[in-house]
């Protein structure tokens, strides 16, 4: 039987080009010292053209500051590591990774060999299935619409025939003008909301602080609205500014405004509103409270659903859209109930999208 130990080193480079992975030897230091060819196709070398070339070629310039260092530091450390990364070949195109590395100590001398795996193909199917959880959810919009748009349209129908009657008195005549306007106003609000829900684009990440988020959201809510509440208990705006998240602000702005703006309709006619935010480990948790009416407990489960409303002015379409935004930002939103006490709405997003390898020095 032949002893690997014994097999030369042409054999051994045989074997890693045969490998349909990206195989690169490097030293610590970020020398590189051997790529397989695939690795030299993955990364855009020519044969041989990875010589006096460092490993950091491969990284993003923002990542060679902390991610590469850390990869070397936990390598050496613990002996392997694992994860992804968006990497970039010799043409700047960038593109999605799965890294495997593994310590091989000769010695005194110590070697990183990386695996590298192109998962452009998986990030894309992830997507796609992110859009078609969102075809999804329109589907069931357009399921309910035909329904909530029959009654308006019934209606305007219905009132405009009787305008064509004869010998139709003033006052009658003002009262259906009246309510085939508040009809289409309805219809037009509907198919408004829609339109915001079915073109509602992924969010443009970038570090805000709450202190933005909330301004922006009590800006989009009306002023008589906001008289409406009889006690607000905000944060103070150095803690909102101290605090920030990796956001779309003016989605989250949106989604926010929403669920302050049920808080507010929730009083009799008045309501006490309460919004805390707080950092619990990696994590924002930011909930509005009320001590308005409260939610039915068979409502509880549909508030979510699109068109689903109680209230005959409203389209049923805010908290759908508010969790739609929340979802984007990888978070959740939860509601609380109780009839006659009040509702709490706690929203959480992560601070940071990208991994703490990525943002801080290990």
């Amino acid at each position: 039987m032949t002893d690997p130990n014994s097999l030369d080193q042409d054999l051994l480079q045989a074997i890693l080009h045969s490998i349909h992975h990206g195989i690169v030897l490097f030293e610590p230091g970020g020398q590189i010292i051997f790529t397989n060819n695939f690795a030299e196709q993955l990364l855009g070398f020519g044969a041989g053209e990875w010589r006096d070339s460092s490993i950091s070629c491969m990284f993003l310039e923002d990542d060679c500051e902390i991610f590469l260092p850390n990869i070397i530091k936990l390598t050496r450390e613990k002996g392997r590591f694992e994860g992804e990364a968006l990497l970039r070949d010799r043409k700047n195109r960038e593109f999605f990774a799965y890294i495997t590395t593994f310590l091989y100590r000769s010695g005194a001398q110590d070697i990183i060999i990386a695996a590298i795996q192109d998962i452009g193909t998986l990030k894309t199917l992830q997507r796609e299935l992110m859009e078609t959880q969102r075809v999804r959810s329109m589907a069931k919009v357009v399921d309910q619409l035909a329904h909530h748009i029959r009654n308006p349209i019934a209606a305007i129908g219905g009132f405009a025939a009787r305008l064509l009657r004869k010998g139709l008195d003033e006052r009658d005549k003002q009262l259906y003008q009246e309510i085939i306007y508040q009809e289409a106003s309805r219809l037009d609000k509907l198919l408004r909301n829609l339109a915001d829900f079915t073109t509602l684009p992924l969010p443009a990440l970038a570090h805000d602080n709450f202190e933005q988020l909330l301004n922006r959201a009590l800006n989009m809510i009306s002023e008589p609205l906001k008289a409406a509440a009889s006690e607000w208990d905000t944060p103070p705006a150095e803690d909102l500014r101290s605090l920030s998240a990796f956001m779309d602000v003016e989605f989250m702005a949106r989604g926010l405004a929403t669920v302050i703006t049920n808080a507010l309709e929730s009083g009799d006619p008045t309501v006490g509103v309460t919004i805390q935010v707080t950092a619990i480990e990696d994590r924002i948790h930011f909930s509005v409270s009320d001590n308005g009416c409260g939610i039915k407990p068979d409502d509880l489960p549909l508030i979510f659903d699109p068109l689903f409303t109680t209230k005959n002015e409203h389209v049923g379409l805010g908290l759908t859209i508010s969790q739609r935004i929340i979802n984007d930002h990888d978070g959740t939103i939860k509601v609380e109930s109780t009839v006659g006490e009040g509702t709490t709405v706690t929203m959480e997003i992560p601070i940071e999208r990208r991994r703490s390898i990525r943002v801080r020095r290990l």
